[in-house]
């Protein structure tokens, strides 16, 4: 883990936390810097940003050109064919997005994020518990706080 990283935690009791509960660490904000950090090592980074960005996507609430313009962003960047952030869903999904995208709404990314939630929480998440990275933060004495 980088030190930079290693600073941001005063203990374990944070790091504790996200053993058994998936959604308590892409929620928590350092959590989700560790584990886009370790998702990035192991070449599966896309699927944390991609659900981060459609996570963002769907506070803001668009419409009209700016709902158009960022469910393109999103197009482009991680479901596109020749994106070079393309995410690992199936050719129904990609098509149904495809399909969607010249009149987006809100709802257009759901289905592919729900796929990427869970292929992170299946495939990526259960290493990260095991890596040294997540384990070292387990060894760290305790906030007195």
């Amino acid at each position: 883990m980088s030190s930079k990283l290693a600073n941001m935690f005063r203990s374990r009791d944070q790091a504790s936390k996200w053993e058994n509960n998936f959604d308590a660490l892409i929620n928590d904000t350092k959590g989700v810097q560790l584990f886009t950090e370790f998702a990035r090592k192991h070449h599966a980074a896309e699927n944390i940003e991609f659900w981060l960005a459609v996570k963002e996507f769907r506070k803001k609430q668009l419409s009209g050109d700016r709902l158009n313009e960022s469910s393109r962003r999103i197009y482009r960047t991680f479901v596109s064919l020749q994106s070079e952030k393309q995410i690992n869903i199936n050719d129904v999904i990609r098509k149904d997005i495809q399909k969607n995208i010249l009149a987006p709404t809100m709802t257009i990314f759901n289905e592919a994020q729900d796929k990427i939630y869970i292929l992170m929480k299946t495939d990526i998440y259960p290493r990260f518990l095991r890596d040294d990275s997540y384990l070292c933060l387990l060894t760290r004495p305790s906030s007195d706080n």
